[in-house]
């Protein structure tokens, strides 16, 4: 018996605690209509996600309002993100975002019209680019995964479109730099679910 206990202690010390970063939807769940009780069927989407950010990490829930900006705004007219700066759009959307306190991008959100969005870390063969360095041997810093599903969130009018600005800014910037404040070689890509109350797209 107390060959047992200390064997199941010892694997506990060995085994890291179980985490995960998990994301969910179910477009068309029905929905209870309060005035009449009844149930809607195929008229709502629910989200839902966790994240596996360090434990220590300090996390804020915020409301970014939205914003219009002149149509004439010069081209130089920028949104600093984590680490660079990308062109500003001339109008973004209300949103409410979940997001680590000392990065501009977010872990998981929804804004006005409607559209949810939560990021995950992946792995895959163009990883590669992750390891890219500068001058001074440091990771080469882009967008981080959690600025790209902020700027899809703040401009796409729904589920589709936020998808078109999440390929835009992958294609035209890429992923990469330090995804955590106390250690600066930990870097991953991010895949993404965008819905609305119609679709969802992974």
């Amino acid at each position: 018996k107390n060959n047992n206990i200390a064997i199941d202690t010892a694997l506990t010390m060995l085994i890291p605690p179980p985490k995960s970063c998990d994301t969910f939807v179910y477009v068309g769940a029905p929905i209870l209509h309060k005035p009449s009780k009844k149930l809607l069927t195929g008229t709502g989407t629910l989200f839902g996600k966790n994240s596996d950010r360090p434990s220590e990490e300090r996390h804020e829930v915020i409301r970014v309002r939205p914003r219009s900006y002149e149509s004439t705004m010069s081209q130089k007219e920028v949104v600093q993100c984590t680490y660079i700066n990308v062109p500003r759009d001339k109008k973004t959307l209300d949103c409410v975002l979940s997001r680590p306190c000392w990065m501009w991008g977010c872990e998981m959100g929804a804004n006005e019209c409607g559209v949810v969005g939560g990021n995950e870390a992946v792995h895959t063969l163009l990883a590669n680019e992750l390891d890219t360095r500068d001058e001074n041997g440091a990771l080469e810093k882009r967008l981080l995964g959690m600025d790209i599903l902020r700027l899809a969130l703040e401009r796409g009018t729904s589920a589709k479109h936020a998808v078109e600005v999440c390929i835009h800014f992958i294609e035209t910037y890429g992923q990469g730099g330090p995804c955590c404040n106390e250690d600066m070689e930990w870097t991953y890509e991010n895949s993404f679910l965008f819905a609305d109350q119609t679709e969802a797209y992974v």
